[in-house]
């Protein structure tokens, strides 16, 4: 049943902080019949990449409707503070005040990218995720040099912990330089006309959502630089009570409900579940030297992640596999809460099998969370569960 499987998702929720919020309504289409005296009003960040990505969802959402959507643009405290991402305390700086314009009513939906939410539950928000775009981190560099070709002393930008770790982790000759801006900004510090680098690091997604994949010079596979967790996919973000039926009787907006559950990727979702639940038990955060990629195939998700030292020192790659058993076939999957534990477990396992092998002596890790509770968990080993026991792992470690 539809309602049952989006149901089953709704379980995962996130907490609010404090933060700036300006708020702008932009008008998205109407489609034809709409019913335009009650909009849904979409909150999305300012920038070019935020309202790109924010305009497909407000078309997603009109077409499954029938209703007019309506942006709010709202500024966050990442919008407005300049710094490095580490700098900014790194979790929940772009998402705190579309959540509280969420929460507050200024907005119905709201929509983020998926790598900046923070991974501890909060009761009264839930969100889905559309199918993902490509999770990979892309380099941008003058002449078509690759991560191979740049030569020794090259500048490379970025302003993830996590990208310059690798980096270095791979060339420890190139000169990472920290860098922030939107999309544009950055790429012309490295191929604009006063460009002052050799290269910058940027995701993928992003750059295909504004059509911008032809300054890509190379897409840097998953094995040399694990993306962020959650990388290159959407979060609609709503209020629970919205969607899903109260104690109190509260009768949620199926229509809106309908909606989501349309827009939730199974394949997606799972994915995300595992590499997001690696962060949670370690508790490292968006700002954190940690990358991890799931993806499903074979019947089976498989994981890979990585932990390095900020200064390319060291790093620790570590795969695992769960078969799915007879809730998917090749890269489809059915939405089924079985499938979400056993996503959930993998990560966990995956963590720690990381802090086994000694991540936290190479990053800064805090205590660790449980992702479906936001609860201290005891580091040791994770039970293993037939259903999630692992296909293979293999460890790496640089």
């Amino acid at each position: 049943m539809r309602r049952r499987s989006t149901v089953g998702f709704f379980s995962v929720r996130f907490w609010v902080e404090t933060g700036l919020v300006t708020s702008t309504p932009t008008s998205v289409s109407t489609p034809s019949g709409a019913d335009a005296g009650t909009p849904i009003r979409l909150g999305t960040r300012g920038s070019a990449l935020a309202m790109t990505q924010s305009g497909t969802v407000a078309r997603r959402i009109e077409h499954l409707t029938g209703r007019r959507v309506e942006l709010v643009r709202i500024r966050t405290e990442g919008d407005v503070r300049t710094g490095s991402l580490a700098s900014l305390g790194g979790t929940g700086v772009f998402v705190t005040a579309l959540r509280e314009a969420l929460l507050d009513g200024r907005c119905d939906v709201a929509v983020h990218s998926l790598k900046d939410l923070p991974t501890t539950p909060h009761p009264g928000l839930t969100f889905v995720t559309p199918e993902r775009e490509d999770p990979r981190d892309a380099l941008c560099a003058r002449d078509g040099l690759t991560l191979a070709t740049l030569p020794t002393g090259a500048r490379v930008g970025t302003g993830s912990p996590r990208r310059a770790a690798q980096v270095r982790a791979v060339r420890p000759d190139l000169e990472v330089v920290d860098i922030r801006g939107n999309v544009g900004t950055r790429l012309d510090r490295a191929l604009g006309p006063e460009a002052d680098l050799d290269a910058v690091v940027l995701a993928t997604a992003g750059l295909k959502r504004v059509d911008k994949t032809d300054v890509i010079s190379e897409y840097i596979p998953v094995e040399t630089m694990a993306p962020a967790p959650g990388q290159g996919a959407l979060a609609v973000e709503v209020r629970t009570a919205d969607v899903v039926p109260g104690d109190a009787g509260t009768v949620p907006d199926t229509g809106l409900a309908d909606a989501l559950a349309d827009l939730d990727d199974p394949a997606t979702r799972l994915a995300v579940l595992a590499e997001r639940s690696v962060l949670a038990r370690l508790e490292a955060g968006c700002a954190a030297p940690v990358g991890a990629h799931a993806v499903l195939s074979d019947g089976g998700l498989h994981l890979r992640s990585a932990v390095a030292a900020v200064s390319g020192a060291g790093r620790i790659t570590r795969t695992m596999s769960a078969d799915l058993g007879p809730y998917a076939a090749g890269n489809r999957a059915c939405a089924d809460p079985e499938l979400d534990e056993i996503a959930r477990d993998l990560g966990v396992r995956m963590a720690e099998s990381l802090l086994a092998l000694g991540a936290h002596e190479l990053a800064p890790l805090g205590s660790p969370v449980t992702l479906a509770t936001g609860v201290p968990s005891a580091v040791g080993p994770a039970p293993v569960t037939d259903a999630a026991r692992p296909l293979h792992g293999d460890t790496e470690r640089a």
